[in-house]
């Protein structure tokens, strides 16, 4: 028996609900964080709280055809050996010829594990999904490059004439005057939303004529530049949201991705029991095809005797029919073949060739047990979505603190201080600027500015207000799907598992049928024409009910597959190693 080992403890969502940011900078924020984790957790026990904690098994109810069948004993057995799943095993299939013209197309064995890991390897889907994180990830960098320390340099010339009024002074007239200004520094921005800029540089003066010493004038300086917001605009949270957001997008990518994967083994093991469903199908028709036509040929033997020439007539008629169907299975198994192998992309089994692939596992028929409320519990951890929905009110969070920030007024502090020399020479002045005469300007002020009526930043807040409670019902909405999917997936398992039982009941007892109107046969029946119609009737009944057998049981075992999808744990039941394959 198969156990579902999905053991999670009812404060697992709680958990992540305290994870949110926290970086509340008012009692008032803290209040609407405890409000919105106990919306979340109301959420959460709603869901908790009307699931019983007992445990369901798979279950078959037993079957009268069984019971009768069972008196006999073996016959089970025989009936099975003649028209299980089993029982086709080891048949060949006959394909016909390929879009190549060869009769026989040369095949490749594939078990279900080896065309998952092919595909989670291959797939060209995942593949392009993949960049998708490494793209958001560059954005991560683009946010926080905005702290990065830049580097700044200029130079200016100018020429300026002046015309002077006459004094009477000899040699004063109009001056021309040469300037020559270069600066260079560092300037950085603060996570606090300040930022200091550090630059120095100097300016050559020269003028003609001239009546002052030096001629021309160095003039360095060194200069240090301070501003920092102490109201809008201040804080890491409001400075660092953009990185927190980039941060999220790139969570939510790699989410994005791991639904992608789910679904694409869902997908691979979909598209692998459908080949064997298809396989299975052509074997069954190709097994009624050679019955009827050995019907055919019995008939032909006995054609002098007592068939008529309308009971001959019908055979051939049911045999073209039969072979009409195996042509069109033969065509499903080729389609189905080439649907698996678009998907796990295997460089050695091109999907252009002809090259089929041949399914080493057939569907299980073991029953499961599970638990409603752990399976709903891990949904509600594991899923993709609820994550991403997480996210979103995180998000949806800071972009609200950010707009409270920016109703504020701006009230911002500046502060400057400039060391400064002139001499006749550059070095000179670099020299004595410290030295010397200790030339120091600095200045001090503060920058006060609030919008009347501040309409635009209320708009704005009232509009991320909106957004947070937007995303809280989204998560909401996002766990009540969460919760009908995994009650849907674990009634199918049900449904599909007692379908099994009534489908084999049925294969069963046509089965006997059939071996029945074959021991007639055996016994010197008179072929007449009810005869025949009824054991062609019968051979028609038995390879129908082969059929809704083998289609149980791939629904069951795709069953399977859509309950751990829905519980968000299908990588790990097929042994995939999500975080590490994306670090």
């Amino acid at each position: 028996m198969i156990r579902l080992t999905v053991v999670v403890t009812t404060a697992l969502l709680p958990a992540l609900l305290l994870s949110a940011p926290t970086g509340c900078t008012s009692p008032m924020d803290r209040t609407a964080e405890e409000e919105l984790r106990e919306t979340l957790m109301q959420s959460h026990r709603q869901f908790t709280r009307a699931i019983a904690r007992g445990e369901i098994t798979t279950e078959r109810e037993p079957s009268a055809v069984e019971q009768e069948l069972r008196r006999r004993e073996g016959l089970i057995e025989q009936l099975d050996e003649r028209s299980g799943i089993d029982a086709l095993r080891d048949e060949s299939l006959e394909l016909g010829p390929d879009l190549e013209g060869a009769i026989e197309a040369e095949k490749a064995r594939l078990s279900l594990r080896q065309a998952i890991q092919s595909a989670v390897q291959n797939n060209i889907d995942y593949r392009a999904a993949r960049l998708i994180p490494a793209a958001r990830r560059t954005e991560i960098v683009q946010a926080e490059a905005a702290f990065d320390a830049t580097f700044f340099t200029g130079i200016e010339y100018g020429r300026r004439d002046t015309p002077e009024a006459q004094a009477g002074v000899p040699g004063l007239g109009d001056l021309t005057q040469h300037r020559l200004g270069i600066e260079t520094g560092i300037r950085k921005r603060f996570t606090t939303g300040g930022q200091v800029e550090l630059a120095t540089g100097f300016e050559r003066t020269e003028t003609d004529p001239t009546v002052f010493e030096p001629d021309p004038q160095w003039a360095p300086e060194i200069t240090l530049g301070l501003q920092q917001p102490l109201l809008r605009g201040f804080g890491t949270d409001v400075n660092t949201a953009n990185i927190q957001l980039a941060d999220s997008a790139h969570r939510q990518s790699v989410e994005e991705l791991r639904q992608s994967l789910i679904e694409l083994v869902d997908r691979v093991e979909g598209a692998y029991w459908a080949l064997v469903q298809a396989r299975q199908e052509l074997l069954i028709q190709t097994r009624l095809l050679e019955q009827t036509v050995r019907e055919r040929e019995v008939l032909d033997q006995r054609r002098i005797l007592d068939v008529r020439p309308s009971t001959y007539t019908e055979v051939l008629s049911q045999e073209e029919v039969r072979r009409a169907e195996v042509i069109r299975a033969r065509q499903q198994v080729r389609r189905a073949s080439d649907a698996l192998k678009r998907l796990i992309n295997d460089p050695d089994l091109p999907l252009a060739g002809e090259e089929l692939i041949v399914p080493e596992d057939l569907p299980v028929d073991l029953p499961l047990k599970f638990n409603l409320l752990d399976a709903v519990t891990t949904a509600l951890r594991e899923r993709p979505e609820m994550r991403q929905a997480l996210m979103g009110i995180q998000d949806a969070s800071l972009r609200q603190r950010v707009a409270d920030n920016l109703r504020l007024p701006m009230l911002d502090l500046n502060f400057n201080l400039r060391l400064h020399e002139l001499q006749g020479d550059l070095g000179s002045g670099y020299g004595d600027i410290f030295t010397e005469r200790n030339l120091i300007d600095f200045m001090v002020g503060a920058q006060f500015e609030v919008p009347l009526g501040n309409r635009e930043a209320e708009a704005l807040y009232s509009q991320r207000t909106i957004e947070r409670h937007q995303s809280v019902l989204d998560y909401q909405r996002q766990s009540q799907d969460v919760v009908q999917e995994v009650k849907d997936a674990m009634r199918d398992l049900l449904t599909a598992y007692e379908l099994i039982g009534a489908t084999r009941a049925s294969r069963r007892a046509a089965a006997e049928n059939l071996r029945a109107i074959e021991a007639e046969q055996e016994v010197g029946v008179p072929l007449t024409p009810e005869f025949i119609d009824l054991k062609l009737r019968r051979q028609e009944a038995l390879a129908n009910a082969q059929q809704r057998e083998i289609e149980a049981l791939v629904q069951y075992n795709a069953a399977i597959s859509s309950f751990f999808k829905s519980t968000g744990t299908l990588l790990e039941r097929s042994q995939i190693d999500f975080t590490r394959r994306e670090q």
